[in-house]
């Protein structure tokens, strides 16, 4: 017979063990236990999705664009603006 516990890092505690020994003790066979570590990547966009604030200034934002609230510029414009108001060490 094999089990298989999926969990969270959260639930890998002390009290997981207990649990695992306990549903086991009544046999009279000898058992091993197997641990698997697998590290899983959360997607960007549903961590985003997942944060109640972070949705409502995308929101916001898109509904700001969608009102005409937009500002362009050229590559070049952009680097005139790093120019004009970057701190350079010597004028600290």
């Amino acid at each position: 017979m094999t089990v298989t516990y999926q969990l969270t890092e959260d639930e890998f505690d002390y009290q997981l063990f207990r649990r695992i020994k306990s549903q086991f003790a009544r046999r009279n066979s000898s058992f091993k236990i197997k641990i698997e570590i697998e590290e899983t990547e959360t997607d960007e966009t549903d961590a985003i999705m997942a944060n109640p604030y972070l949705v409502e200034k995308i929101k916001k934002g898109i509904e700001s664009i969608d009102n005409g609230n937009v500002i362009s510029f050229t590559s070049e414009q952009f680097d005139e603006l790093v120019k004009k108001h970057s701190v350079h060490p010597t004028s600290l």
